[in-house]
């Protein structure tokens, strides 16, 4: 990769933006859970595509932080590239070396594209699609958990019901 002085060229690949280093962007992707916002750090090299590279935390890249063309950052995506901002106060030189410096750090689910992009800007690292998941999951787990619960009831009585000699073991 080499340095890159240009900003991404209007495309398909882009929704309008102020596409500059260190800024954050997402691409939609879809995961075992659903459909996510994949988040990196748009940075200062130029990728074999001869746009910017993008310093990312992807479970879909041997589980790390990494940093890779555009074109790779965004392989099957859903829809285009969005620019989300850039969210902290920190120069973009040491946004990109902070970045930089996690590079072969391990994803995992509690230190994912939200908390890396976080925590390269100096903000804290919070990540609300995990947060809404894991809330859908603990709602999902919980009606799954109350559905057993009375299956188990309303079967322990038709067999109770159904051969009065038997005896229910607790």
């Amino acid at each position: 990769m080499s340095a890159a002085s240009a900003e991404p060229r209007p495309s398909p690949l882009f929704l309008p933006g102020d596409y500059r280093r260190g800024v954050v962007i997402a691409v939609p992707v879809r995961t075992s859970v659903g459909v996510v916002s994949h988040k990196g750090i748009l940075a200062d090299l130029l990728g074999d595509d001869h746009l910017p590279s993008v310093i990312h935390s992807a479970k879909a890249y041997g589980e790390q932080v990494i940093e890779t063309s555009m074109t790779a950052y965004a392989d099957g995506a859903l829809g285009p590239i969005t620019c989300e901002g850039y969210p902290g106060a920190l120069p973009p030189e040491l946004v990109l070396a902070r970045a930089r410096a996690r590079i072969g750090q391990p994803w995992r689910l509690r230190e994912n594209c939200e908390h890396f992009v976080g925590w390269a800007h100096d903000v804290e690292p919070a990540s609300p699609q995990l947060r809404s998941g894991l809330l859908k999951a603990g709602v999902v787990g919980a009606a799954s958990a109350g559905l057993f619960a009375a299956a188990v009831i309303v079967l322990g009585k038709r067999r109770s019901t159904m051969d009065p000699g038997r005896v229910l073991s607790r």
